[in-house]
């Protein structure tokens, strides 16, 4: 994930750099807002967090388990939210002036994944999702690209949303403007750039739907002796089957109510407010 891009901001910022490599490092980082706190089940093992800039904001839930993560405030009130999960958490990500990471909990990781929210956009993630190796998020382009007729640009950057108990298969790369709805599968080496409906399966370069009322579980066949094999041909609960009702949130309103955060603190508190959003139909796309 790192560019040329990536490595200039860190060059070019004016604010000396700030780094955790320990839970005793949190007290040494100034105007910055940090939770992270050692404490019963957590860990924060062959990680680090920098900050280059200021009134950025970092929430840890308490009980966190983060290996081999590095995440970077690369400018000013940007926010990353990472809620906690059972399983280890394993990301890397830079984190640009004004934009917002947001983990919900429960997810897990076959190894990091990598994240890149800029240009004032945002990477939101529900709660349980299932990462597979080398996912990547990117909500900008590097570069401009204008129309040649009228020289105006042509890509702008877009936040990408993915809701509750999401399967993204390995080297997946999510671009500006996915949006995936909850109990979806994104196949090995999908490029997703559109709304993905819930309860339906991606592939492809660019991602397209190859299959729709499905939803799967956790439990891993690799090692399934026969007799597991055999009870698996059915599954009688209906937890991740998902659909319209009252609860559904309206991502675009969410957007705009984040949007209308002008610090760190406001975009941290706009987060703690989608904590408490939990009907399991929230981000349900059809």
């Amino acid at each position: 994930m790192q560019d040329n891009n990536v490595a200039a901001a860190v060059v070019e910022s004016s604010t000396p750099l700030q780094i955790i490599r320990t839970y005793a490092d949190v007290a040494t980082v100034k105007d910055n807002t940090i939770q992270l706190n050692e404490t019963d089940g957590a860990e924060f093992l062959n990680s680090s967090v920098e900050f280059a800039g200021t009134g950025n904001v970092l929430f840890i839930e308490d009980g966190a388990k983060l290996r081999n993560t590095r995440l970077r405030f690369l400018g000013n009130n940007a926010v990353i939210h990472i809620r906690k999960s059972p399983r280890f958490i394993r990301l890397v990500a830079s984190v640009f002036e004004d934009s917002v990471l947001y983990l919900g909990p429960g997810a897990s990781f076959t190894s990091e994944a990598r994240f890149l929210p800029t240009e004032r956009k945002h990477v939101i993630i529900g709660a349980d999702a299932m990462f597979s190796s080398r996912v990547t998020f990117r909500t900008a382009d590097p570069h401009l690209i204008y129309a040649v007729g009228s020289h105006r640009r042509v890509n702008p950057s877009a936040s990408i949303w993915v809701g509750d108990h999401v399967w993204l298969g390995e080297d997946t790369l999510l671009l500006k403007g996915a949006r995936v709805g909850s109990g979806s599968i994104l196949a090995a080496r999908a490029l997703i750039t559109k709304p993905i409906p819930s309860n339906s399966t991606a592939a492809g370069v660019p991602g397209r739907i190859v299959g729709t009322g499905v939803f799967w579980t956790r439990p891993s066949v690799h090692a399934y002796t026969q007799a597991q094999t055999d009870r698996s041909g059915f599954e009688a609960k209906d937890d991740f089957i998902y659909s319209r009702d009252g609860f559904v949130l309206e991502i675009d309103k969410l957007e705009a109510e984040l949007e209308q955060a002008s610090d760190g603190p406001g975009r941290a508190a706009w987060c703690h407010r989608l904590d408490e959003l939990t009907a399991k139909n929230r981000f349900f796309i059809a």
